[in-house]
């Protein structure tokens, strides 16, 4: 279902000093590793305590993997017996030999290392079985037991898994390779493999753990389609017809399995499987290409046309968009893919005259479908509600858009809103009450003044990271950063947040075994961090067809708002980095997280009045923290003096960046760059003040939020780069659109 930029002249990011006498790593390693410990704590009792009992994703043709929930027998999941609520004690100096730690200090230890190994064994025993296919049945057991524990760990560090539900979807996959790889001629089994991956990495953002091989794998599979499409015809055998007797076209496949689907069914199955693969890499063009190939074969596939709206959405091809939308919202009778409406809904309030007959080509059919839907869903039984819920909160929510953007009548759009969040709400877990704020204690218990020794980290500035709350201007910043020939964005999938858990287990199990090696390491692991994100960049410039340029880019934007948890891991690799954090007036900020739908996970919660405070709290206090401990360290943003004065802000970011100033960075919404968030459509306009105090025709609607985050409802963080002076702006003159 969206930070900041700093100067590298504080004392807290001083250059590398490794003659410095007074700060020998045997001390400073091992008084880092005393405040290591914790990490591994909250880690492993966030990974024994949190809740993922969650519902598979329900998606539209596609045969889902069957992933076996029952648990060996004889299994048990041994509690924890220590008590992780006491904070850490106060940091001593410490030798780096283990045995001339104190007592207390061994004992800790000893606990965590016999707690990761009875963990390793629980994890082994439940391995799932692999989902038994007609060809493939005997020979996944014995592929799955061949492959050794210390194989198993290498593959899991390497996904970044921290929790067992990940652990078990990462061994499906790898069981699933390994069917692939005893039989690479089957089509079936590349395809389960593939899509396994692609599953992945939908449901688990990890900066594309499996991007490129799934990429890899799906071209592999459109040519064995291919040819077993050639030899077909070559025999004068049909191509459209599938093995289910029921089903009469090629479109109407979608819901069949792909053992059962014709060899067209097929192809245009894995064309959009594979357009997804590329759409979620932000290769929008490549996905378009997909999603064609497989509209050149039946036109009616309606999974195709739903996704190629949504990419053509994304690159600013209106018109195209809309008829892909138009065409899915009259021919989809069974309504499995109600995202379209939310979709024409975008375009429409962005520009109106793309859809042929307006606003009425939406409304009408809604209007018409609303309230037998309502009636079906109250009399519904429960295993059909959810179903229903999800529908009911897409078209409620395009309701809510036609009545915000053209009739203006709030009343009826909040009404709209809240109906559409009630169903949300209705089918997703329940909130954590708390969650949020006690995992931020718990980082700030960890990360305290000092914890960062002077000798670790890398000196590159290479990556500049933008964090902030959600829907607080981070597009706009990016996209204006992207502008300059010098730097890159490369999109919304973090590649530092992807490998966080892959760099965090290693920088613990460093300091416990080899402490003295930490700063080589922690420069390994920023070193491998920023390979990635320029192979991520060629990955994009040659899919999205960039032209080429003279030199590699200077610097590669991270964003991933929610970073602002990780500041802290940031410091440990890149203390030299920006880090830019946008700051947006609170209610705007609230506002515009509670309207807007984002895809699924934490996020879900900001269309609930109390989750939503409760997120926003947290983020304010954690900002608090790293501002105290870490003074100077984050620069900080605000989005209105970035629409009241960007030539003067833009500039200033650019010379924080280490960078000549380029005038090309104030045309930044000419620049020809897909972008995949909730802004795609707004950041394509420029500079515009509607978002500004928008939240007032909703003040007497919001007053319950407005009273759950107190004293918040204010933030007097002004914009801190360095020689920038705000500009006289009163946003209370701005006119509320």
């Amino acid at each position: 279902m969206g930070s900041e930029e700093k100067e590298a002249t504080t004392a807290d990011t001083r250059p590398i000093d490794r003659d410095n006498n007074n700060d020998e790593p045997s001390m400073t390693v091992s008084l880092f590793v005393f405040l290591v410990i914790p990490v591994l704590l909250f880690s492993l009792f966030s990974r024994l305590t949190v809740n993922t009992n969650v519902k598979p994703i329900e998606l539209n043709g596609y045969e889902p993997l069957q992933f076996e929930r029952r648990k060996p027998a004889g299994w048990q999941r041994r509690p924890i017996q220590d008590d992780l609520s006491v904070p850490p004690p106060a940091p001593i100096p410490l030798e780096s030999a283990p045995s001339s730690w104190p007592t207390d200090y061994k004992h800790v230890l000893s606990t965590i290392q016999s707690r990761r190994r009875r963990i390793e064994m629980d994890r082994e025993s439940v391995a799932p079985q692999r989902r038994p296919s007609e060809h493939e049945s005997s020979s996944a057991n014995s592929n799955s037991k061949s492959q050794t524990n210390a194989d198993k760990r290498t593959a899991r560090r390497r996904g970044g898994a921290d929790d067992d539900a990940r652990l078990m979807v990462i061994d499906q996959i790898n069981s699933l390779e390994e069917a692939y790889k005893n039989n690479s001629g089957d089509l079936f089994a590349a395809l389960d493999f593939a899509d396994a991956m692609r599953f992945y990495e939908l449901r688990y953002h990890e900066g594309g753990t499996y991007e490129k091989k799934t990429i890899q794998m799906y071209e592999k599979i459109v040519e064995m389609a291919l040819e077993r499409k050639k030899e077909a015809l070559q025999k004068n055998q049909s191509t459209s017809k599938s093995s289910n007797p029921s089903v009469a076209s090629v479109k109407d496949e979608i819901s069949l399995s792909n053992r059962e689907k014709s060899i067209d069914g097929l192809l245009c199955a894995i064309y959009t499987a594979q357009g997804k693969v590329f759409f979620m890499a932000n290769m929008f063009e490549r996905a378009v290409e997909s999603y064609s190939s497989c509209l050149d074969i039946e036109p009616g596939y309606l999974d195709a046309v739903n996704s190629r709206g949504s990419a053509l959405l994304i690159l600013g091809r209106y018109s195209d968009a809309a008829r892909d939308l138009v065409q899915v919202t009259r021919e989809d009778d069974t309504l499995g893919f109600s995202d379209s409406y939310q979709g024409l809904a975008r375009i429409l309030q962005t520009q109106e005259e793309a859809v042929v007959g307006g606003w009425d080509t939406l409304v009408e059919p809604v209007e018409d479908l609303l309230p037998k839907l309502e009636g079906q869903f109250a009399s519904a039984p429960a295993h059909s509600k959810p179903a229903y819920a999800a529908v009911l909160t897409r078209l409620h929510h395009s309701m809510f858009i036609y009545h915000d953007a053209k009739t203006k009548d709030a009343s009826a759009a909040f009404e709209h809103l809240k109906t559409a969040y009630k169903h949300k709400m209705s089918i997703l877990p329940p909130w954590q009450k708390g969650s949020e704020l006690s995992r931020i204690s718990q980082t700030k218990n960890i990360f305290t003044s000092g914890f960062w020794p002077s000798y670790v980290g890398s000196e590159s500035r290479i990556p500049i990271f933008i964090v902030g709350f959600v829907r607080s201007g981070s597009t706009l910043l990016e996209r204006v950063l992207d502008s300059h020939p010098q730097i890159v964005g490369t999109g919304e999938n973090s590649v530092f947040n992807g490998r966080l858990p892959e760099i965090r287990n290693e920088i613990v199990r460093v300091s416990m075994e080899s402490p003295e090696i930490l700063g080589d390491v922690t420069r390994d692991l920023a070193a491998k961090v920023v390979l990635e994100m320029k192979e991520r960049w060629e990955a994009l410039k040659e899919a999205n067809g960039v032209e080429e340029v003279e030199h590699e880019p200077a610097r590669l934007v991270d964003k991933m708002l929610t970073n602002y948890n990780n500041i802290g891991f940031i410091q440990m690799l890149y203390p030299h980095a920006l880090i830019l954090h946008v700051v947006r007036e609170p209610m705007d900020t609230l506002f515009s997280a509670y309207k807007h739908e984002f895809p699924s996970g934490t996020l879900d919660y900001t269309c609930d009045f109390e989750s939503l405070a409760e997120l926003y709290r947290a983020y304010r206090e954690i900002m608090v923290h790293w501002d105290k401990v870490l003074p100077g360290r984050v620069t900080h943003i605000r989005y209105e003096d970035m629409v009241n004065d960007m030539p003067g802000v833009a500039k200033k970011i650019i010379e924080a960046a280490g960078l000549p100033w380029n005038e090309t960075v104030l045309d930044f919404h000419k620049k020809k760059h897909a972008v995949n968030t909730l802004s795609t459509t707004q950041v394509r306009k420029g500079l515009y003040k509607d978002g500004m105090k928008s939240w007032k025709r909703y003040e007497k609607q919001l007053k319950p939020l407005a009273k759950m985050i107190g004293t918040l409802v204010e933030y007097d963080l002004a914009t801190n780069l360095k020689g920038y002076t705000p500009v006289d702006h009163k946003l209370e003159d701005d006119a509320v659109h």
